[in-house]
């Protein structure tokens, strides 16, 4: 009884003796599972399950650790066995292919030999999948319950929890190298709603199956993307925009309350004058008379003294109960609403406090030297720098910290993107910056025209040798770029190559993963412009994208060359003569900012003359003329 179909037949008896009569329908409902998908388990049909799938339904019978360890050694029994028998053809298949493609590979063997992973390709190595850890409580999550996509993204990533929450390198090895990692973070992100494409479908398919599900079962989450991918979120900019018409009532009441308040206060301020004119000198109630002798106010001061600062207790009652009352309406009920915290600076272009400026890399130099001048103005404020890239700045802007945040972004945002058309982001251009495509001074390689570049980053397959150009030598070509969340490398995309970058094939930049040896070219990603330039500055061959002054900086990066464009040199400068990557930089809120917020008053204060010095003293060009007219580079939809 060594064969694999004998050791299937001996794992499917102890499964069923194990389940204790659970029937298909009873485990499908408390599983999440698929009807069929059971009823295909219990009956040994469709080939050797998941362990995945297997031990959620020995969860859901209530079998205990010891049952769970008996069905758990069958189960790997068969694995081996199936592996013995057709494993052989599998290695045979990676060894012939061994510049080709493994998706071809992997629709080809991947059913016959399930639940094995790719550790490393040459010489190939496949081991069973690593045994994962579940949690007492876990249930399949249902795609079809997805009311849009980004709700779909939001159930894949509890299906990673379901299957044991695998690492994303564990995933990788399980696809055999078709959903690289930086594929797979990418697929992960709560905004990845935005690039729906049928390639994406695909990797649904590939994820699925990873997280150890059947075919059917896979092919419904691929349907659900198909179903959802051109569904968007639901309208947030609505449900905000009833929020503050709700709000504007509530000022509006605190207003007319404030106001009925202030007459009933000038009312009794009148009474009070007339009483004091009809009133001799010194006649009692006046607030000139004395004391009446023996009497004396309940908590007042003795006869003869007078209360705190002239003014008699008896007659503090009326007048300072409504001015109280006002102060209260109007600076907690309407300063509320319109400020937020109901304080604001004397100075509109100041605050006190704390402000983050927060996102792009390439404009983190620039955002320091604006910060610094901008403290020195205010002596109250702080403002800090994070720059850890443009999306990422996007993704920490919140409504709950929207009056003291702002992301700094590289270009402007599409108008139906998720942040403008739901949440109502509001784009403030400042400046405008200029980047540079750079490479290793040993390319020798000092110019290249914009169709020599797109040919470099052809995803179809181009040069892979600097030898291709006239005078470049012979080192091998290295892609150093941004990784998918830059707003640098989405300029980069769409303003000079016009498509996306090849796919990504290297961790270390000097060569090709072995799991992704088929690529053409030789391509890594780095998280900030200060590691591209670090890297094609120690890199022979290689070539990026950076900010012109610091790609310019000769003293870090003594091995960096800036490369002139169809002859043009980096810079923006000249309009008619434009180095063709250039964009303005933008700096994002949530919503219009509150007045007398720290987001407000920095704003005010970038529309001033003293902020135009500032980024003209960084090397930058401001957008806001003298006049307050924003130029026409720095509109969106025109070429900067």
């Amino acid at each position: 009884m060594d064969s694999y179909l004998d050791r299937l037949a001996d794992f499917t008896r102890e499964l069923v003796v194990q389940l204790g009569g659970n029937g298909p329908a009873v485990l499908a409902k408390r599983t999440g599972l698929r009807e069929a998908t059971v009823r295909a388990l219990l009956a040994g049909d469709g080939g050797l399950p998941s362990w995945e799938v297997v031990s959620a339904c020995l969860a859901a019978a209530g079998a205990g650790g010891t049952a769970a360890g008996v069905v758990r050694e069958r189960w790997a029994a068969a694995e081996r066995a199936l592996w013995d028998e057709r494993g052989a053809g599998l290695l045979a298949a990676f060894e012939r292919n061994r510049n080709g493609k493994p998706a071809k590979i992997v629709e080809t063997y991947r059913a016959k030999v399930p639940w094995r992973r790719l550790t490393s390709r040459h010489p190939v190595v496949f081991e069973p999948w690593a045994m994962p850890a579940f949690t007492a409580e876990r249930e399949l999550p249902d795609p079809s319950a997805a009311r849009d996509i980004r709700d779909f993204y939001r159930l894949l990533a509890e299906l990673k929890v379901w299957a044991g929450s695998p690492r994303q390198s564990e995933i990788e090895r399980r696809s055999w190298g078709t959903l690289p990692d930086a594929t797979i973070s990418a697929m992960l992100q709560k905004d990845r709603w935005r690039t729906t494409s049928d390639r994406e479908r695909v990797r649904i398919g590939h994820f699925a199956a990873a997280c150890g599900l059947p075919e059917a079962e896979a092919a419904l989450w691929a349907e659900s993307y198909e179903r959802l991918r051109h569904v968007a979120p639901p309208d947030d900019l609505a449900q905000a925009r009833a929020e503050a018409a709700a709000l504007r009532l509530r000022l509006a009441e605190s207003e007319a309350t404030a106001e009925e308040l202030r007459g009933r206060l000038a009312a009794a301020e009148g009474r009070e004058r007339t009483r004091e004119a009809r009133t001799p000198a010194g006649a009692p109630g006046t607030l000139g008379a004395p004391p009446e002798a023996g009497r004396r106010e309940p908590g007042g001061p003795a006869p003869g003294q007078r209360g705190p600062r002239g003014w008699r207790p008896r007659t503090r009652g009326p007048l300072a109960a409504a001015a109280a009352v006002l102060l209260f309406a109007g600076g907690v009920g309407v300063g509320g609403a319109a400020f937020g915290d109901g304080s604001a600076s004397q100075d509109p272009e100041c605050f006190s406090g704390r402000l983050r400026l927060i996102g792009s890399t390439a404009f983190e130099r620039t955002a320091d030297a604006i910060a610094r001048g901008y403290e020195a103005a205010c002596p109250d404020a702080a403002v800090e720098v994070r720059a850890i890239g443009s999306n990422e700045g996007l993704r920490a802007l919140t409504l709950g910290n929207a009056a003291t945040t702002i992301a700094m972004h590289d270009g402007y945002l599409a108008a139906d993107s998720d942040e403008v058309k739901s949440r109502g982001f509001r784009g403030y251009a400042v400046a405008l910056t200029a980047f540079a495509v750079v490479v290793h001074k040993d390319t020798k390689i000092t110019g290249l025209s914009v169709q020599q570049l797109r040919s470099v980053y052809s995803p179809r397959g181009g040069p892979t040798s600097w030898k291709r150009f006239p005078g470049g030598a012979d080192v091998p070509i290295r892609m150093v770029s941004r990784t998918e969340g830059s707003g640098t490398r989405t300029i980069f995309e769409e303003q000079v190559l016009d498509e996306p970058e090849p796919e990504l094939s290297s961790r270390d930049c000097r060569r090709k993963d072995q799991i992704r040896a088929a690529a053409h070219v030789i391509r890594c990603e780095r998280s900030s412009q200060a590691q591209v330039l670090g890297t094609v500055d120690q890199l022979p061959g290689a070539i990026g994208y950076a900010e012109l002054h610091a790609a310019a900086n000769a003293r870090l990066y003594p091995n960096v060359r800036i490369l002139t464009l169809d002859g043009r040199r980096a810079a923006i400068s000249s309009v008619e003569n434009r180095y063709p990557f250039a964009a303005p930089e933008v700096l994002y809120t949530y919503g219009p900012p509150a007045n007398g917020a720290p987001a407000s008053a920095f704003l005010t204060f970038m529309a001033g003359d003293g902020a135009r010095r500032l980024l003209e003293r960084a090397g930058a060009i401001p957008c806001l003329s003298a006049a307050s007219l924003l130029s026409l580079a720095c509109q969106p939809g025109s070429p900067a």
